[in-house]
């Protein structure tokens, strides 16, 4: 309503003041070529006709320039609004020139229509922020879908490497290991599975979690356990070091649990056969648990090189639970891995 009734009044305001202009032109003229009107009052009917066309001609021309007036900035806003139909969100040009430089309010005739100036700039802020969340969103669902992907040859792996022990002849198996190779194989397809749910998992803007209180030293325990009786980790020496026996977070026991082994599969992967790999876990003072993974491996230049597709998913799962992921490495020096979590000793 305050719009309205401003618009009308700066309208009825810029119609009387052309109006009083017109009637100044008309005076000035008739005192310029007819001075004895003025003085007699009376005139003649060219003059009359005259007169008519001159004040049709400044009304026309006073339309003309209210137009102009209340037309410039609806012009602007309808240039606004195109650029934001074709996704650009930043202001127009002259954004500037249309404010004042003392307090930057919008200068006449673009102040009558400030609320509305003021609409299509939270239009077009809510715009850029919506537009980057859907980014953000579909980033996170490439990386989701990316990272399960990466995940899904780790069981393949074991299934497969289980498989071809199992079908070896030159082996002869007892009954009690045929069995375990199958409880391996049956434990990894139920992995396998979980992954190719978490798949067709829907992910909005971050990574969906399931929370639980859950004990790290457990998880840590039986993740690292589960890496180094792998058939293709045989070479390796893993070690897990921890300084309490219970260490209670809240946290996604199947990422997190993704998160650490990754980080093991690929401190096998990318280093020789010998290597000594230790799993550390301990209590910080700050109330955080740390998970710590060294090995004297060749190691890499964590400044130049670019980290792997596993150690990217790890931190991707680290953070999503608000923890915090280092790499520290050397060529020839081998790599430390730190994962801080918010966690309760009990």
């Amino acid at each position: 309503m305050n719009l309205i009734l401003r618009i009308a009044v700066q309208l009825l305001a810029a119609f009387f003041l052309f109006l009083l202009c017109i009637q100044v032109i008309v005076i000035a003229a008739a005192w310029l070529f007819w001075p004895e009107l003025l003085r007699s009052g009376t005139t003649a009917s060219s003059q009359e006709l005259f007169f008519m066309v001159l004040c049709a001609v400044l009304f026309l021309l006073t339309l003309l320039l209210i137009g102009w007036y209340l037309g410039k900035p609806i012009y602007y806003m309808m240039i606004w609004i195109r650029r934001l139909a074709n996704g650009q969100y930043n202001v127009p040009a002259r954004w500037d020139e249309i404010h004042t430089r003392r307090n930057h309010s919008l200068k006449f005739p673009y102040a009558v229509y400030k609320e509305l100036f003021e609409h299509l700039r939270k239009l077009a802020s809510t715009l850029k922020a919506n537009e980057e969340a859907l980014r953000q969103s579909e980033q996170t669902k490439r990386e989701w879908i990316r990272g399960i992907s990466h995940d899904l040859k780790t069981p393949l792996t074991y299934i497969s490497g289980y498989s071809n022990m199992l079908i070896n002849k030159e082996y002869g198996w007892s009954e009690a290991e045929r069995l375990e190779f199958l409880t391996i194989i049956q434990q990894k397809a139920d992995h396998l599975q979980e992954l190719v749910q978490d798949l067709n998992e829907t992910v909005h803007g971050q990574i969906p979690l399931r929370t639980e209180r859950v004990d790290l030293v457990e998880i840590v325990r039986r993740t690292a356990a589960d890496v180094g009786s792998a058939p293709w980790a045989s070479g390796y020496f893993l070690r897990l070091d921890s300084e309490s026996d219970l260490i209670m977070a809240d946290c996604d026991p199947r990422l997190i649990t993704r998160a650490i082994r990754n980080l093991l599969v690929n401190a096998v992967v990318h280093n020789p056969e010998g290597t000594m790999i230790t799993v550390r876990i301990m209590q910080r003072p700050d109330r955080t648990a740390e998970i710590r993974i060294e090995d004297n491996g060749i190691g890499f230049n964590d400044s130049v090189d670019r980290p792997g597709l596993g150690l990217s998913i790890a931190k991707q799962l680290v953070e999503a639970h608000g923890g915090k992921m280092n790499v520290h490495s050397k060529p020839n020096e081998g790599t430390s891995l730190s994962i801080r979590l918010q966690a309760e000793h009990i």
